[in-house]
């Protein structure tokens, strides 16, 4: 009678231990899906990804592809400053694991024509996919507009 009861109890631990991980693994493919709908990609490929692949494989997988809701907002940025020029240069390609960012600090006199602003920092697309912005009195340059708003959220 007390091994039925024992066999028993194992049982259903066995089967709530179950239930918990797959509880967790649903929630964290769910965040992946929420990510990458952040990210601009579809959240249910990237849900169907994360959830027979593992939800961590799908997190790495998606940060390492560039950010299509950035590149959307450059194009669409160098696209009304260029209307007049008879259309947009063409953007820098997104590199698959990026490279290091560089930010150069132009100190000149010439006017700063914004193209927005953002966070209360007037920035201005360049023609190759830079961003020039006005932080602390200084024109500061930043690679992509990525780097710009990570400045921006670490200040």
């Amino acid at each position: 009678m007390l091994a039925l009861a024992l066999k028993l109890r194992l049982d259903s631990c066995a089967v709530w231990g179950t239930a918990c991980c797959s509880f967790c693994w649903i929630v964290l493919t769910g965040i992946v899906a929420a990510a990458a709908e952040a990210r601009g990609r579809s959240g249910l490929a990237w849900f169907a990804v994360a959830f027979f692949l593992s939800p961590l494989l799908g997190i790495l997988l998606l940060l390492v592809f560039p950010n299509l809701k950035h590149e959307r907002l450059l194009q669409a940025a160098i696209g009304t400053r260029a209307q007049g020029r008879g259309g947009p240069p063409p953007l820098p390609k997104a590199r698959f694991l990026g490279r290091a960012d560089r930010v150069t600090i132009d100190r000149s006199p010439r006017p700063f024509e914004p193209d927005g602003v953002y966070a209360g920092i007037p920035y201005k697309v360049t023609e190759d996919g830079s961003i020039e912005a006005i932080m602390q009195g200084a024109m500061v340059r930043f690679r992509n507009f990525e780097k710009f708003t990570g400045a921006i959220g670490a200040s």
